[in-house]
C-alpha cells in the first residue's frame, strides 16, 4: 500500500473510532488456561519462550509485548509496545521511553506512592500491533489507541478484566501478563 493512502487509512480511523468493550471472563481465549504467581513452583521463565539475542543483552526478553494500562487520575486507557526483560521467576522489567503515554501514568501513580496495575498481552491481532505504535505526538495523552484499531478493523477491540488485578487485558491474545509496576524500584538492563 503506498505511503498516502496508509496515512489516509489511519486519519480515517481515528475519526472513525470504535471503543474497547469489556467480553465475560469465559468468552476469553486468553483466560483459557490461567497460571498464578502464588502457584507452588511458579517460574514464568518455563512458562513462556523469551530470548536471548546477543552477549550484551541484560536477559532474556519477551518482545512485542502489548502493554495496556489505565491513568491512574483520569482512567483513560493506553497501549504500547515494549520489550520486556526477565529478571526472575516472578520479576520483568520494562524500559519506558520518557514522554510515553505509559509513562505518563507510571510517573502519575509512582507520584502517588502506587503500584500501577498493568497488562501484557503477546500473540495479538496485527491490527493491535499497528495501533499500539500511535505515540506523542500523532496521538495526546488520553486517547485510547484500541480505539483506533477499533476504527481500522471495522469492529470494537475485546478486552477482559484481569484475573487477580482490578486491569482489563486483551480478551484474544495468546498470552497475558498481569503486573504491577512497583513505585520506586528499578533494575539495570541493558
Amino acid at each position: 500500500m503506498p505511503k498516502e493512502n496508509l496515512a489516509q487509512l489511519l486519519r480515517d480511523s481515528v475519526h472513525s473510532a470504535v471503543a474497547p468493550v469489556v467480553i465475560p471472563a469465559e468468552q476469553a481465549v486468553c483466560q483459557e488456561v490461567v497460571h498464578l504467581a502464588s502457584d507452588e513452583g511458579f517460574d514464568i521463565r518455563t512458562l513462556l519462550p523469551a530470548p536471548t539475542n546477543t552477549p550484551e543483552d541484560a536477559g532474556p526478553y519477551f518482545t512485542m509485548g502489548m502493554c495496556y494500562a489505565a491513568d491512574p487520575e483520569t482512567g483513560m486507557h493506553d497501549v504500547t509496545i515494549h520489550r520486556l526483560c526477565v529478571q526472575g521467576k516472578d520479576e520483568i522489567s520494562m524500559y519506558f521511553v520518557p514522554g510515553r503515554h505509559l509513562d505518563q501514568f507510571r510517573i502519575k501513580a509512582e507520584e502517588a506512592g502506587k503500584a500501577l496495575p498493568i497488562t501484557i498481552s503477546i500473540g495479538v491481532d496485527p491490527a493491535i500491533e499497528i495501533g499500539a505504535c500511535f505515540e506523542p505526538p500523532t496521538t495526546p495523552l488520553g486517547l485510547d489507541e484500541l480505539a483506533i484499531v477499533g476504527g481500522l478493523r471495522g469492529r470494537a477491540v475485546e478486552l477482559v478484566q484481569c484475573v487477580a488485578l482490578n486491569a482489563r487485558a486483551i480478551a484474544n491474545a495468546e498470552v497475558v501478563i498481569e503486573a504491577l509496576l512497583v513505585p520506586g524500584y528499578r533494575v539495570q538492563e541493558d
